[in-house]
């Protein structure tokens, strides 16, 4: 009985063991290897999180900046545009771009830029949801 017992032990722990890598790998956050669009609005009352920032902000405030960057693009040379929901095309001709919105009410908006490799004329669009003292 013993031996029994003993052997159904070890065959539970085999089979757990083989399944916790699994599962543990499974809440692992996933690596981002590709170029992301990092966003952060200003003023907030949270930190920002991640490669991603923080793209929204309830902090009461008379105006906030919205503040972009593509992160982890490869190596090259790259023009930029940026433009927003409705199509303005705003003034910024880096990877790094800024967005004034005023304060006192809901706020949302996209922001999309594409970037195009000058060397292979690729281009690729990223966009991000921004949000002030609203939903999305």
């Amino acid at each position: 009985m013993n031996t029994l017992f003993g052997s159904a032990l070890i065959a539970a722990a085999v089979v757990a063991s083989a399944f916790a890598p699994a599962a543990a790998q499974q809440t692992a956050p996933q690596a981002i290897t590709g170029p992301v669009l990092y966003c952060f609005v200003s003023p907030n009352d949270q930190p920002p999180v991640g490669n991603f920032g923080r793209c929204t902000s309830f902090y009461p405030a008379s105006s906030y900046t919205a503040a972009f960057e593509i992160r982890n693009l490869p190596a090259g040379s790259y023009s930029y545009v940026w433009t927003t929901e409705l199509g303005l095309v705003l003034p910024c001709t880096t990877s790094r771009c800024s967005q004034q919105y005023r304060g006192g009410m809901a706020i949302s908006d996209i922001i999309n830029v594409t970037y195009t490799n000058l060397a292979t004329g690729e281009a690729k669009t990223l966009s991000r949801s921004l949000a002030i003292n609203g939903p999305f």
